[in-house]
């Protein structure tokens, strides 16, 4: 009983003495764990596409009005990229903006990613129709000071200026003989048109693999009758058309046209350059887009205005795309 008297008096001592000089009893707090949130599928999937991961299966689509999608599939989640608001960041990449949706719960994340174009196989296969032949020698020095490579699809009988062209690392193919419609011929003008000066090209050095129809028209018949005497067949429209090698190799291609008739102003061609490239260098991979124009020329509604010429191999060179030929894809 002492004992404890005493004790209760020293701690009664020590409490008047802190109360005295202020000092505050400091009780610790009570020890908490710390929680570890675990990351969710929508989290993974969200840092691989930031990543631009190759878990991420890119691949694009056309919509009811022809307009490019683009889209990537990665496990049970759907991305679409908004490829038309991709904006420079100052350094040589692009801040693009993209949309996910988890197709099991149908949830949806929106954010972007910072994507820096990178080389691998990808490219354009640039073409020109008809037969401008002093117009395209004019422009093979802007073709080589961005090393591009193209193909003149020329038409008429065999001159100088297919035998320069070889010799200036670019390609020619055949576009017939008077540019006649193929639908509105018989039979006997069509083989006329379209082969009857092939062997007088290739006794000149000029090995022709390869066929534009005039105007991009033909009947499926046709396919099997010039396949016997060409590699590759090309059509020719308005649409967005992009090919791995394999597909090249089978035969037939259609090319989009990139004529002034098509772009009236400077801006609407570039934006759709942009969109078209960037298409194509952001999916990557074996993926070629053809391309067709015909003069160079300021003034022709069916050429390409030497300005948007020189934007198109610019933007293709700073994208690391590849310029290929048609003759690229023959075996």
């Amino acid at each position: 009983m002492k004992k404890t008297m005493v004790f209760g008096s020293v701690l009664f001592a020590a409490i008047l003495m802190s109360c005295a000089s202020r000092q505050p009893v400091i009780i610790p707090p009570p020890r908490i764990e710390p929680v570890v949130e675990t990351e969710t599928e929508m989290d993974l999937a969200m840092r691989q596409i930031k990543g631009n991961s190759p878990a991420v299966r890119k691949y694009f689509v056309l919509d009811e009005d022809r307009n490019i999608i683009v889209k990537g599939e990665i496990e049970r989640f759907e991305v679409t990229y908004h490829m038309k608001h991709m904006q420079g960041d100052g350094s040589g990449g692009f801040v693009l903006p993209f949309s996910v949706e988890s197709l099991a719960r149908g949830e949806w994340r929106h954010d972007t990613l910072i994507w820096r174009p990178q080389r691998d196989v990808a490219g354009i296969m640039l073409a020109f129709d008809d037969d401008y032949f002093e117009v395209w020698e004019s422009y093979f020095d802007l073709f080589d000071r961005y090393g591009a490579r193209v193909t003149f699809f020329v038409q008429g009988e065999y001159c100088s200026f297919c035998t320069a062209a070889l010799e200036r690392g670019h390609d020619v193919g055949y576009h017939s003989l008077s540019h006649l419609n193929p639908l509105r011929i018989s039979d006997e003008v069509f083989f006329e048109e379209a082969l009857s000066q092939v062997e007088h090209f290739r006794e000149a050095g000029v090995p022709i693999d390869s066929f534009a129809y005039p105007f991009g028209l033909f009947e499926p018949w046709m396919h099997e009758e010039l396949l016997k005497h060409y590699k590759i067949l090309r059509g020719y429209g308005v649409t967005f058309r992009a090919y791995d090698s394999a597909t090249i190799r089978q035969g037939f291609i259609s090319s989009r046209a990139i004529d002034t008739i098509l772009f009236r102003e400077d801006e609407d061609f570039e934006a759709e350059i942009d969109l078209m490239l960037r298409t194509i260098r952001f999916i990557g991979g074996d993926l070629i887009l053809p391309l067709t124009s015909h003069d160079i020329s300021d003034d022709a509604d069916w050429g390409i205005k030497p300005r948007r010429l020189e934007y198109l191999l610019r933007s293709a060179r700073d994208l690391h795309l590849n310029f290929y030929r048609f003759k690229d894809f023959i075996d």
